[in-house]
Parts: structure tokens; sequence; C-alpha cells
């Protein structure tokens, strides 16, 4: 019996060790693979976000600094937090690599839109947690670190991502949350402190209760039950089934022992999956190597090229096809995702997080299945309060070839300008006077003259402005 209990353990170790997770993983990715982008001035997109929508739950997006500026197609009206990853902690408290922290374009844009931002910090090693976290000076330098930097670029607080934590860390975590907490108190009131947990606390490292109660939330990373290199192919984060660890397992393990503290829970969900070779294209087959993460962006259209399939077992979506053997995808849809959301709105958590925004690309259907879930419409007495005077309608064609149609209303005493804008924030182009009449308005642009790339419609008033990205290529 005593060996059969310490094997158990050693099996558990060796399957909590295998288990890197996708936040690690893209992150040693891109460290070596991303070359920074040119710093470009936004300021013109800065714009208030007008919406007659409003969010009754925390939605907590992560937003990966390799994802650039793709800030700006974030819908914002449906976005609470807006977690920067992020910076790289070491085991004495100082950060070794910020990757463009502070982003202050996107720092704005975001308050602009009543959206907070927060920086995650990370460190992903074992024994350079134990070795900070053992150290009231090395704790305390990282402290001092954080609430300098996150002060001066005028942020929200920090979001805490440490994977690998040991048991033998349990109470020092919870003491540096403590301090974490008290420091970002004193030097910006109304911040918040909120950590990235795991699904599965195989090591016992986690003081659910405790963390829950001195942070301001538990982003549950509630993905990667079937990992990178998992034995068999599978759902990312079903919801159901697929053996004793899942969704819903992992929701109500939280709510058991952070002692029903529902509204410090934050469910995390992915905006990615795997594609792994297979022996084999039944669900579940054995893996023949590592998989490779498929954003949803990418995922998503090709399951309905080789043909989607779902799962019942755990309500996912995935895919199959062969080339040189079989290989399956498993990954969330706006379906599997609105299942999850249902059971955040069952018990009552404070909200769902995002790993990570961005991955849907220019679909818009994650955002649609947010909107449904999360949102309610204001409204005074009987009347809608009417989100804009000003509306511009989606570009057709786009990406264009040359000419691309523009259309727009306005219901305003302001006169408006319809501009287009370089991806350096330059005026190209004014394509309306400001002695429009009210209604819709359609009007053809040309750019034929101009190069290929990314550009930027505005169109503004004395107190609104709406962005549009378009794409013009040859």
């Amino acid at each position: 019996m005593k060996v059969s209990s310490i094997s158990l353990l050693l099996i558990i170790f060796l399957q909590a060790q295998d288990r890197i997770g996708i936040h690690q993983l893209e992150m040693e990715y891109y460290k070596a693979n991303f070359t920074p982008q040119e710093d470009i001035d936004y300021n013109f997109v800065f714009q208030k976000t007008f919406s007659n929508q409003s969010l009754n739950k925390t939605v907590f997006g992560y937003h990966p600094y390799w994802m650039g500026a793709s800030w700006l197609d974030y819908d914002f009206s449906l976005l609470s937090t807006i977690a920067y990853f992020g910076a790289e902690a070491n085991a004495s408290g100082g950060i070794d690599n910020w990757h463009g922290w502070p982003s202050n374009n996107l720092i704005s844009a975001a308050h602009s839109a009543g959206v907070e931002v927060v920086l995650t910090v990370t460190l992903f090693n074992s024994n350079n947690i134990s070795t900070l976290l053992n150290s009231e000076s090395n704790r305390q330098n990282l402290i001092t670190n954080l609430v300098n930097s996150i002060s001066s670029a005028g942020a929200d607080g920090v979001n805490i991502d440490f994977e690998g934590l040991s048991s033998s860390q349990k109470e020092n975590m919870v003491q540096f949350i403590t301090d974490l907490k008290v420091a970002f108190n004193n030097a910006i009131p109304g911040s918040q402190v909120t950590l990235a947990t795991p699904a599965v606390d195989w090591s016992g490292a986690w003081d659910y209760d405790e963390l829950a109660s001195i942070s301001d939330g538990l982003m549950i990373m509630a993905y990667d039950y079937h990992w990178k290199n998992a034995p068999t192919t599978g759902p990312v984060a079903p919801l159901t089934g697929w053996g004793t660890y899942n969704v819903t397992w992992t929701v109500n393990d939280y709510l058991t022992w952070s002692g029903g503290l529902n509204d410090k829970l934050i469910l995390g969900c992915p905006y990615y999956g795997y594609d792994w070779p297979a022996e084999s294209g039944e669900a579940g087959a054995n893996t023949d190597t590592s998989g490779i993460a498929k954003t949803y962006s990418s995922a998503e259209p090709l399951a309905h090229s080789y043909g989607k399939l779902r799962d019942n077992d755990s309500q996912s979506p995935w895919y199959r096809y062969q080339d040189s053997g079989w290989h399956q995808c498993w990954y969330d849809d706006s379906l599997s995702l609105s299942l999850k959301y249902d059971l955040v709105n069952q018990y009552d958590l404070q909200g769902v997080g995002i790993w990570a925004l961005g991955y849907d690309g220019d679909r818009t259907e994650l955002w649609t299945a947010l909107e449904e879930k999360f949102t309610s419409t204001i409204s005074i007495g009987d009347e809608v309060i009417q989100p804009s005077s000003i509306f511009l309608y989606p570009a057709y064609p786009n990406p264009f070839n040359a000419v691309t149609t523009i259309r727009y209303s306005i219901v305003t005493q302001d006169a408006p300008l319809l501009r287009v804008y370089d991806l350096k924030g330059r005026l190209v182009e004014t394509l309306v006077p400001d002695n429009q009449e009210n209604g819709i308005h359609e009007i053809h642009w040309n750019a034929s003259n101009y190069p290929t790339g990314i550009y930027f419609i505005s169109l503004s008033n004395r107190s609104e402005k709406v962005i549009q990205k378009i794409s013009f290529i040859k």
C-alpha cells in the first residue's frame, strides 16, 4: 500500500512537470521569434466608446505583447480589464524583460473606453519562484519594482502568473500577495491585484481560500486539459466528461476550496487549440509527437474546410485531416465558449478570462458570444440610450484592391469629418468636408495612388470619433 501511494505521487509529479502551460510555451516561443514593431503614434485613434450595452460580469482579457497593435480591433465595450502580458520577473525580485511595457497608447485608449489595464508578471521556474518567495527582501524588491512601474504608467494594477509553485511556498505566496495588495492599495487606491491560477492544483501549493480572500480575483487557467505533449488527442477545455478533470470539475473544486467566494473567481477560457499528429482519426487517439498551438482565427476556417466535428462528451469542436498521417485539432468556438459562460452565470462567478485577445483575428463571433451572455441594455424610463450620433459601417470589400466602399450615418448638428490615416497616424486624405447632412452616406475610396498596407478610416465630430482598420492589397 505504501509503495502504491509513492508510485501514485510520482505519477502525479511527473504529469505535473510535463504539463507546461500555454502561457509559458508562448512566452518562450515569442522571446525567440518575435521582432518588436516600430513605435507608432496611435494618438489619433483614442476615442470614447459609445454603447447601449453594460457588462454585468468581469471580462478579463490577456493582451500578449507579441500581438502588437491588435488592440485596435478589440471591442472595448465588452472588456473590463486588459492584462498586458507581460513582464518577466527573476528570483531576486528584479525584472529581466518588460517586453514593451508600458504600452502608453493601449493604456490611454483603454482608459478612454472605461477599461482598466494591468501588467501581468510571470515567473515559470519552480526554483526561482522558491528563491523569490523565501526571501522577504526579494519579495519586497519585486513589489517596489511593480508599484513604481505601474504607478508611473498610470495603469490599474497587476496580475501575478507564477507557474510551478512548490507546496513548500504555500504560505509565502499568501504573504507575498498580502503585502502586494497593501502596497498597491496605498500607491494606487482602487487598483486591482489578481492571480493566474491552475486548473488543477497538482502539487497542493495553492491556498485558494486565503488567496481569493486577500486578492481581487483568481483568474483560473481552465485550459490545457489536453496540452502540447499530451499522450492522446482531446479537448483543450472540456466542459464535462473525459475523465476526472474538466472545466466543471475545476469550478466545483475552486468553489469548495475557496470557501465559496464565487465573486473572486474568474473562469479563464481558450481562444486557441492544439493540432496533434495522431495514430488514427478517432477521437482520443494516441499522439505521435507534440502538438502545435492554433489560434481560433486559424482553427475555425480549417474546421469548416475539413469538416467540423463536435464531441458531445466535452461539448468541444474538433476536426481531422490527413497529411503524411492523421492529424487532429481540438479547440473552442463560440458555442463551446458560450456553454462555459453559462457556467459562469450559473455559479455567479466574478466573470470570464480570455487567453488571448487578438487570437480571433478579424472574426466577430466570439465578441458576439460575450455580448449575448454578459451584457444588458441600459435604459432611462422607456427610452433606450442612443450609443452614438455617428456610425461607421464595415467597409467592403476589406481587404480591398484599389477601391473600397465606406458607408456611414450622421445624426448630429456637429459637422463630421471622414478621413483616412496611414499606419503611422499620418493624415492621408480627407474624404468628406464638414458640410454633410444627417442620414446614411456612401463614398468610394480609390487607394491606387497609395502604397499597399494598413489604413484607418476615421469618422469624427466635435465630441466623438470612431475608427475602422482597412487593408489595401494588390
